[in-house]
């Protein structure tokens, strides 16, 4: 497979886990590369990595967020000759988690899968307009302020192979979305997000 140069507006598919003895598929989403190496993600998947009939126009829109390079180099990505969504703009807001300590969470207690990990942030964020050094909307946002919470994207670049694991994740649950901002948010945690967790805390 040849190597995949960033460029906007370059339709890509991109293998999200790779098939082992425990799997016995692949699952490949659809996504487009944005300016300033952020990503669109679809909520368009497929097991064989074949693409037809695609109009992006009418496709729906799992999230934007911004990737690594790293990601992009370790990912198997395909490029598709796909038209791309064009006059795309990318939201104007993104959630800016506290301050950068080290806190412990412990999951599934007192079960076999009980596990305590570190995580970046003393929990909890603030809405913040463009990048992280742009103006704050909203200073504190609630835990209980599910809509926002789901609506926005962490600030947070995203790596191989956790980023990976989250698109995946979005496959089985039909829909977006991040462990990461569950944890950030201190939601529950379900037990499907065990490979997640071992991922980030390896």
């Amino acid at each position: 497979m040849s190597k995949v140069i960033w460029r906007a507006n370059k339709v890509i598919s991109i293998e999200t886990r790779r098939k082992d003895e425990n799997r016995k598929e692949n699952v490949y989403v659809l996504a487009q590369m944005i300016n300033n190496a952020q990503l669109l993600v679809f909520n368009l998947f497929s097991t064989d990595n074949r693409w037809e009939n695609i109009d992006l126009n009418e496709a729906p829109i799992l999230f934007c967020t911004y990737v690594t390079r790293q990601f992009i180099g370790y990912s198997n990505v395909y490029i598709q000759d796909i038209e791309p969504l064009k006059n795309y703009e990318p939201p104007k807001y993104q959630i800016d988690t506290f301050n950068p300590v080290v806190r412990k969470v412990r999951l599934w207690e007192g079960t076999k899968d009980e596990k305590e990990i570190l995580i970046l942030g003393e929990g909890g964020g603030r809405l913040i307009e463009g990048d992280i050094n742009g103006p704050v909307i909203m200073p504190f946002i609630p835990f209980t302020d599910n809509e926002t919470i789901d609506k926005y994207e962490l600030t947070d670049v995203r790596i191989y192979s956790e980023f990976n694991e989250r698109l995946y994740l979005c496959y089985k649950f039909g829909r977006n979305v991040d462990p990461m901002k569950d944890l950030v948010f201190n939601r529950p945690i379900p037990l499907e997000y065990k490979e997640y967790i071992d991922i980030i805390s390896s």
